[in-house]
């Protein structure tokens, strides 16, 4: 896995969903139509959230990916990575992956969105991770901060994940709520993608951050740089997330992935695959499960197209 400290200073930019779904779709488009030949000639495009940089998740994702190539009949199976979440949403609507694995909040709203198209997402599998159905988000500082709690982050630089995160947008913002902030007015935020939080804060150049838990020891696996991040504040739990299949999909591919997922923990030639990815075992779809995620985006009145829209 490749080490996100050696990376280069990020530039505190808000991000602009609506010009990565524009790049998505000049990279997508550069990739070949998915059309061009009938499916089952075609690898299986597995689509990832990009939690991380997109080597590490290749990296991780295409055991899986060609292991459910296999068990669909495809002739391989391919990890289908964007630079952030929106990109996996727009590679769904125009049918260049076949499934994806979303996080909770890209989930539920992806899911309202597509609704009465084609591509309508019919939830399959939820993973485990380390033992659990859920995980939980953090808000942190330096080590060296005199930010000692919630209410210290008025008037602060607070950079938070893509706006489609669950941990690095929504729980956090819950929290801010909660110790009586306005998200909108006490903080000066801005948003950048997968572990990069970790490392704006690390830098200086914002006073906190917000993301999934363990995200600190994603990104600097040295301990010493690691003890100079301070968590302030946990999340509520937070749903794994949600593999998903394209509702136009065949329906016996799509009864494959979901068949080949749910018993993946069962079978001696996915093990190396499951670990790769660093899922215990996936387990039968609960769509309920995210009913606490939509609460909190009702209470935020989130949809796709506001978060596609430019800040």
């Amino acid at each position: 896995m490749s080490k996100p400290s050696q990376r280069a200073p990020i530039r505190l930019l808000k991000a602009s969903i609506a010009v990565a779904l524009a790049a998505s779709a000049v990279f997508i488009s550069g990739c070949g139509h998915h059309d061009e030949a009938p499916a089952a000639q075609q690898p299986l495009m597995v689509g990832v959230i990009p939690f991380e940089d997109a080597k590490a998740i290749k990296e991780g994702f295409t055991p899986l990916a060609e292991y459910l190539g296999k068990k669909t009949g495809r002739p391989s199976g391919q990890v289908f990575v964007t630079a952030d979440y929106s990109g996996i949403i727009a590679a769904l609507q125009t049918d260049h992956i076949d499934c994806a694995y979303l996080n909770p909040l890209s989930y539920v709203l992806a899911v309202e969105q597509f609704r009465n198209l084609p591509e309508h997402l019919v939830p399959v599998a939820m993973p485990w991770y380390h033992h659990s159905p859920t995980y939980t988000g953090e808000i942190f500082v330096r080590a060296d901060s005199d930010i000692k709690s919630l209410k210290d982050l008025k008037g602060k630089v607070f950079v938070f994940g893509d706006r489609t995160s669950t941990s690095g947008y929504l729980y956090p913002t819950k929290l801010l709520m909660d110790a009586g902030l306005d998200p909108d007015k006490d903080i000066k935020a801005v948003h950048i993608s997968g572990t990069h939080p970790v490392d704006a804060v690390f830098m200086k150049q914002a006073d906190a951050g917000a993301s999934f838990a363990g995200a600190v020891d994603l990104a600097y696996p040295d301990a010493a740089r690691r003890s100079q991040i301070r968590v302030i504040a946990h999340t509520d739990q937070i749903p794994n997330g949600m593999f998903v299949v394209r509702g136009n999909v065949d329906p016996k591919t799509a009864d494959a992935i979901e068949a080949a997922l749910l018993g993946m923990d069962k079978d001696p030639e996915s093990q190396a695959a499951l670990k790769a990815a660093k899922d215990d075992k996936f387990t039968a779809a609960d769509d309920h499960a995210f009913d606490t995620v939509r609460k909190q985006a009702k209470i935020l009145r989130l949809d796709l197209k506001a978060l596609d829209a430019p800040k």
